[in-house]
C-alpha cells in the first residue's frame, strides 16, 4: 500500500514539474512574441512587447484590488446562468445576422453529406474526400442526418446545434469542477468567458460537439471513480468513444482519462475502476464498426482507410513559405495521389520523408530549433486560437466592416487575455507543485498530451483550442491565489513587486530577445497585410 501511495505521488509531481516547464515556454514566448493568422492560413510571427503585458497585469491587480474594496462582488449560482445566458444570445445573434457559410473541410464534409442524402456515392471512391479521409464519417453521417431533415442549405442549423453544445459542455464543466474543488463558481466565470470556445460555434467541423461529449465522459468517469455504478461506466464509454469519433484529436482526452483511471486503480487498490478502461475500449471498437456498417449500407464498393496517418506527421516536419512550420501543405493528399491511392506505397515514401527531415535537423541543429520554436508559437500563441480567423473569408462584405477592421483590437486584447492564462496557470502550478491529487492534474494530463502529440503531428492554431482551454481551471485559482498574497502584502513591498514586474517586462521588451528566438521576423510583412487588405 505504501509503495503505491509513493508511485501515486511521484507521478503526480512528475505531472505538475513537467507542465510547469511547459507554461514556462508558453508563457515567455507569450510575452515577447505573437503569432497571427490570416484567411488563408498564412501565419506571421510577430515581436511584441513585454512591457505591455507587465503593464496589463499591474492594471487588472488594481481592478481587481478597487472592484473588491467598494463592490465586495460575489460569485453565485444565478451569476453564472446569467453570464451563460449572456453569452448564448450573443453567439446566436451573431450566428443569425452573419449567415456565414461553411469553407475548406466544413464545405467539403456537407458536400459529400449531401451527395449520401440524395444517393451519389462517388465521394467513396479512389480519390473522393470521403475516401481519402475516413475519419470524417461520423460527421458527414450526422450532416447527412441533419440535410435530410432540414434541407442543404440551412447550415445554421448544425451552427446552433454547435451553440446548444457549447452550453451542454459549460453544465458538463460545472458538475466536474464542484467535484473536485472549491473554488468551481469562480473557475466556471472564468470558462464561460472563455471566448475563443464560443467563436467555435460557427465552425462545423466536430471540434465543439466532440468536446461536450468528451467533458460528459470525463464526468461520469469521475463520478464511477467516486461510486462506482455500471451505468456511469456505460455513459462515461459511450460519450468518450463517440466523442473521438466526431474528432480523432479527442483521443488524447480518451488517454488522459485511461492516465487518470491507472493512477486511481494504483492509489485505491480497487480493480473495480479498470472498468470503465474496458467500457471506453469496448464503445470506442463498436462505434467504430456501426458507422462503418451505416456507410456500407449506402455505397456499392468497400471502404479503405485512406491516407495512413504517418503521412501527417510526415507533414508536420515540414517548414512553409507562407504558413506556419509544420502546417497542412497537402503533403499527404499529393502523396497519397502520386502512389495511385496505394496506402502501403504511401506510408512507405512518408517513412522516407521523415528520415530526410532528421537527417537535416541533424546537420543544421540551429534551424531544428527554430524550426520547433516556430512550430509551438505557430500552434500556441496564436491569441484567438482560430477562432476569429474562422469567420473570416467567407463573406466580403462582414471582412470589409467587420472582421478586418476588428483585427487589431480582437487579436490585440485577446493577446493580453492569452498571456494571463499561461502566467496565472503557471503560477498555480508553481504553487501547487507538490499536489499529488491526480484528478486535479487530469486537465493537465489533457494539455500536456495536446503539446506533445502536436510537437510531431499536424500543427495549426484550432488545435490548440480545447488544450488551452483546460487551463482556464488553473489559471483561474493562479489569479485568486496571487490577489490573495499580494493583498496581505504591505505597502513598501506591493511597490517593489510592481518596479519588479515592470523590470521585467521592460527586459522582455528588448527587440534581441524576440530576435534570438526568431519568432519577429515577419513584422514588416504583417504591416504590408494589414495596410492593404483587399
Amino acid at each position: 500500500m505504501v509503495m503505491n501511495s509513493k508511485l501515486y505521488d511521484l507521478f503526480s509531481k512528475i505531472v505538475s514539474r513537467i507542465t510547469i516547464l511547459i507554461l514556462g515556454i508558453l508563457t515567455f514566448f507569450s510575452l515577447i512574441s505573437t503569432t497571427f493568422v490570416n484567411d488563408f492560413d498564412e501565419v506571421y510571427y510577430t515581436g511584441d512587447l513585454g512591457l505591455i503585458h507587465a503593464f496589463s497585469c499591474i492594471v487588472l491587480f488594481l481592478l481587481i484590488l478597487l472592484l473588491h474594496s467598494r463592490f465586495r462582488f460575489r460569485i453565485t449560482d444565478r451569476t453564472l446562468v446569467v453570464f451563460l445566458l449572456i453569452m448564448t444570445l450573443l453567439t446566436g445573434v451573431f450566428l443569425a445576422l452573419t449567415n456565414l457559410q461553411p469553407r475548406f473541410d466544413q464545405r467539403e464534409i456537407r458536400a459529400v453529406a449531401g451527395n449520401l442524402s440524395v444517393g451519389i456515392t462517388d465521394d467513396y471512391l479512389p480519390g473522393g474526400y470521403a475516401e481519402i479521409y475516413p475519419y470524417q464519417n461520423t460527421l458527414i453521417l450526422f450532416y447527412e442526418m441533419i440535410i435530410r431533415i432540414a434541407g442543404f442549405e440551412r447550415y445554421i442549423v448544425i451552427q446552433y446545434f454547435n451553440l446548444f453544445c457549447i452550453v451542454l459542455t459549460e453544465a458538463a464543466l460545472f458538475l466536474i469542477l464542484k467535484r473536485v474543488t472549491p473554488y468551481f463558481r469562480e473557475i466556471m466565470l472564468g470558462v464561460i468567458l472563455f471566448i475563443p470556445y464560443w467563436g467555435f460555434a460557427g465552425f462545423l467541423y466536430g471540434i465543439v460537439p466532440g468536446f461536450c461529449l468528451g467533458m460528459w465522459g470525463v464526468y461520469f468517469s469521475l463520478s464511477f471513480l467516486q461510486e462506482p455504478k455500471m451505468i456511469r461506466a456505460v455513459f462515461a464509454g459511450l460519450f468518450m468513444a463517440v466523442a473521438c469519433r466526431f474528432k480523432l484529436n479527442y483521443t488524447i482526452l480518451l488517454f488522459a482519462a485511461v492516465i487518470l483511471i491507472v493512477m486511481e486503480t494504483i492509489k485505491s487498490l480497487k480493480p473495480v475502476q479498470l472498468l470503465l478502461i474496458l467500457s471506453m475500449v469496448l464503445f470506442f471498437i463498436l462505434s467504430g464498426s456501426l458507422i462503418d456498417l451505416a456507410v456500407k449500407s449506402q455505397i456499392d464498393h468497400p471502404l479503405t482507410d485512406g491516407i495512413p496517418g504517418i503521412a501527417s506527421m510526415a507533414m508536420g516536419l515540414h517548414e512553409n513559405e507562407h504558413r506556419g512550420a509544420g502546417w497542412h501543405d497537402n503533403y499527404p493528399e499529393n502523396t497519397y495521389q502520386k502512389t495511385g491511392y496505394d496506402a502501403f506505397k504511401t506510408a512507405e515514401l512518408s517513412k522516407e520523408d521523415i528520415l530526410a527531415s532528421i537527417r537535416n535537423f541533424k546537420e543544421h541543429p540551429v534551424y531544428m530549433a527554430g524550426f520547433f520554436i516556430r512550430k509551438t508559437a505557430s500552434m500556441w500563441n496564436e491569441p484567438t486560437y482560430y477562432s476569429w480567423v474562422s469567420q473570416q473569408g467567407r463573406d466580403e462584405a462582414l471582412d470589409k466592416k467587420i472582421f478586418f477592421p476588428g483585427i487589431p483590437f480582437v487579436t490585440g486584447s485577446m493577446n493580453i487575455l492569452q498571456t494571463f492564462l499561461y502566467l496565472f496557470a503557471l503560477l498555480y502550478f508553481i504553487l501547487h507543485r507538490n499536489d499529488t491529487d491526480f484528478i486535479r492534474l487530469f486537465f493537465a494530463l489533457h494539455f500536456l498530451g495536446g503539446f506533445f502529440f502536436h510537437i510531431l503531428w499536424e500543427a495549426q492554431s484550432q488545435y490548440a483550442l480545447t488544450y488551452a482551454f483546460s487551463l482556464v481551471p488553473y489559471s483561474t485559482v493562479g489569479m485568486i491565489e496571487a490577489y490573495r498574497r499580494i493583498l496581505a502584502l504591505d505597502r513598501k513591498k506591493k511597490l517593489y513587486l510592481i518596479v519588479t514586474i515592470l523590470a521585467a517586462g521592460l527586459i522582455l521588451s528588448v527587440p534581441a530577445v524576440s530576435s534570438f528566438l526568431t519568432l519577429n521576423r515577419d513584422n514588416l510583412r504583417y504591416a504590408e497585410y494589414i495596410k492593404a487588405p483587399y
